[in-house]
């Protein structure tokens, strides 16, 4: 090989590298292989844009600016131009915002374009396209402190009057920046919130472990199957009084009659005039028992005759005080229950008469062959006493 080409053939390696080295440090989107797009964007206000600024397609870095320029032919919204250049094609539908927006609250200004939702239909990606312009997180606050400049200049004061009576003057918060007691009050409230929340943490700590009455019931599980067994009877007394209710107002039961029957209201009503009558005679003195209670001389003689039956020495006395009286009284019950037994086991006359069929049914027939006997000799009376006088005569 001559040294001739060997020159061109260094000076081409040092293009080559030069060439990947400018696309290396520089530009750092350069692809060689994959396919591109270029797209065009008016927007009515920059808002400082500028060749290099990235491209962000639904946020991911996608490309960059090739160039901003002013085209005032175009109308108001439209008068900035803006050239990019994507990395690779990108799909946009209906619904797709393009955007000049801010890249940080520190400044820099990048193009973002949100392509919206597949629902909204797909469009053509190649053609024009118009950006909207966000408002800057900076400027927006500047323009607020404009706008506000007067009130925020009072705000100001007042913030620092308020800090210049918690410094001097006499209110709660001076007292806590200056004086000591107050401090040492503010110290000893809030050891005591903590003594407080220890003491809560402890009851907290004995109620899981079940001590107290709290904690029984909390993790004694018999207390509370007792108490859902007292949940469910007042469950079902409240069933039953509902039923109960229910068959009332059906007009069924004691309580449905004594509720609605008028008749028995009015019985009611009745009866308790009645009263009223007879409690207002016997508020006047009239009848037994208005006497009972009123009349002194009819208590003193009830109280004689209840005096009579405590003295021993009356007959009533004597049936209530003497032991030989309760002894016969005794003797005669005694006897009372022997006879009675001998009836039942048919012992005697009258016990067989009163259970034996057969001595009663004999009994029967001998008081009937007495009866017949009797009524026979009672027609041949008649007779007897003529043939009698008639005989007497001869």
């Amino acid at each position: 090989m001559t040294p001739r080409r060997h020159l061109l053939l260094g000076l081409l390696f040092l293009a080559a590298t030069g060439i990947l080295s400018y696309y290396t440090l520089f530009k750092t989107d350069f692809s060689l292989f994959e396919e591109r797009q270029s797209l065009t964007v008016y927007a009515e206000d920059a808002r400082g844009l500028r060749k290099g600024a990235p491209v962000l397609y639904a946020g991911v870095r996608w490309g960059k600016i090739d160039s901003v320029a002013p085209d005032l032919d175009r109308p108001r919204e439209e008068r900035v131009k803006i050239e990019l250049s994507l990395d690779r094609p990108i799909r946009l539908f209906e619904d797709h915002r393009v955007s000049i927006e801010s890249a940080s609250v520190l400044g820099g200004v990048q193009l973002g374009i949100d392509p919206g939702s597949r629902d909204a239909g797909e469009i053509d990606a190649s053609g024009v396209f118009r950006a909207r312009s966000t408002p800057d997180v900076l400027a927006s606050l500047g323009e607020v402190v404009d706008e506000n400049r007067e009130p925020l200049r009072s705000a100001i004061a007042g913030i620092e009057s308020a800090i210049a009576s918690f410094n001097s003057g006499p209110g709660t918060f001076a007292r806590l920046l200056n004086d000591e007691a107050t401090a040492n009050d503010l110290s000893n409230a809030i050891k005591n919130i903590d003594l407080t929340f220890e003491s809560a943490q402890a009851l907290a700590a004995d109620l899981r472990e079940g001590q107290g009455t709290l904690g029984k019931l909390l993790t004694d599980s018999k207390i509370h199957d007792d108490i859902e067994q007292l949940v469910d009877g007042l469950d079902g007394f409240t069933a039953d009084a509902r039923q109960l209710l229910t068959d009332a107002r059906e007009g069924k039961g004691v309580l449905s009659a004594i509720v609605y029957d008028e008749e028995l209201a009015a019985g009611v009503k009745n009866t308790v005039a009645s009263l009223e009558s007879a409690s207002a005679k016997i508020d006047q003195g009239d009848g037994t028992i208005a006497k009972l209670i009123n009349d002194d001389a009819l208590a003193q003689s009830l109280q004689t005759a209840v005096d009579g039956f405590s003295n021993p020495d009356g007959t009533i006395g004597k049936l209530l005080n003497d032991p030989a009286v309760y002894d016969g009284i005794q003797t005669i019950v005694a006897d009372v229950a022997d006879a009675t037994a001998a009836l039942r086991e048919q012992r005697g006359m009258l016990g067989l008469l009163v259970y034996d069929t057969v001595a009663r049914d004999q009994l029967l027939q001998a008081v009937n062959v007495l009866t017949g006997s009797l009524e026979e000799q009672r027609e041949a009376a008649p007779i007897a006493t003529f043939l009698s006088t008639v005989f007497l005569g001869f």
